[in-house]
């Protein structure tokens, strides 16, 4: 998967979770399974990132800071 696919995974995933989050009762499972793969993917696009060389460091780290932002 290219860095691309895995910033729209990325996305996809946090929308998810916060959708999850804001059901009720919370989905215990739903939220754990989602947490996960939210990690596994930040796992795979710091790997990525190191390979493509147009991502800058800062601009991934900018995309995560702003996340917690919210």
């Amino acid at each position: 998967m290219d860095l691309e696919q895995l910033m729209g995974r990325y996305f996809r995933l946090k929308q998810e979770l916060a959708i999850a989050y804001r059901a009720q009762p919370w989905q215990t499972s739903r939220l754990d399974r989602l947490a996960e793969d939210l990690a596994a993917t930040e796992k795979e696009i710091v790997a990525a990132r190191t390979v493509d060389e147009q991502c800058s460091e800062t601009s991934f780290g900018f995309l995560l800071l702003s996340d917690f932002a919210l």
